[in-house]
């Protein structure tokens, strides 16, 4: 069975660190969709940022929409702060995917601006903060029905990423919720909520 590994989270959250920790080491050989990577690595050529963020999406969306198609295992890093991805589960489970979901988040919204400052100093691309602040809620809201809808999810909890990186907090395997550990970031319960003993 081909397996959509889905890497979801606000922007700065740490989603490439945990691709690179975590994932890539597991399944080296799977193509990596991520369209950050994309736009650094092949549109510097385009000088407007609002057209070279919409390529590197575009490119995103068909690249994902040819291994579904293909039936080809793939990882694919995404905000999750749109309908769309809900939709993306959804059509892979319908062309027989297995869905992994990495959820990576943390409680302070504000931090992420931090974070997405410290990576243009290190080359990658800029997001407005009033975009990150707003897209927060709507990437936890979509989280909290895609727990729902995948085999198998993974929380993690990038508050301290000093500390070793995200570390896991929670995992909902067919709807069931296992905690690793007695405490649940906000973020997680929020996204947990509708598991009910989750609240």
């Amino acid at each position: 069975m081909p397996v959509l590994h889905l890497i979801a989270g606000p922007n700065g959250a740490g989603k490439s660190t945990l691709y690179r920790y975590l994932i890539q080491p597991r399944y080296p050989q799977l193509p990596f969709i991520n369209a950050d990577l994309y736009e650094r690595e092949q549109l510097g050529h385009v000088r407007h940022a609002v057209r070279r963020s919409e390529a590197a999406r575009a490119w995103a969306d068909a690249q994902r929409v040819a291994h579904l198609r293909a039936g080809q295992s793939f990882v694919s890093e995404t905000v999750f702060s749109h309908p769309s991805k809900l939709q993306l589960i959804a059509d892979a489970r319908a062309l027989g995917f297995e869905v992994v979901l990495y959820i990576v988040c943390l409680d302070e919204p504000r931090r992420l601006l931090e974070r997405v400052q410290q990576r243009i100093h290190e080359g990658g691309h800029s997001v407005p903060a009033d975009k990150i602040l707003a897209r927060y809620p709507r990437t936890l809201e979509n989280l909290r029905q895609a727990v729902r809808e995948v085999q198998l999810a993974m929380l993690f909890d990038a508050t301290d990423t000093d500390a070793g990186g995200p570390h896991l907090v929670a995992s909902v395997v067919a709807g069931q919720l296992q905690p690793h550990g007695p405490w649940l970031p906000g973020w997680a319960r929020k996204v947990l909520s509708p598991l009910g003993d989750a609240a």
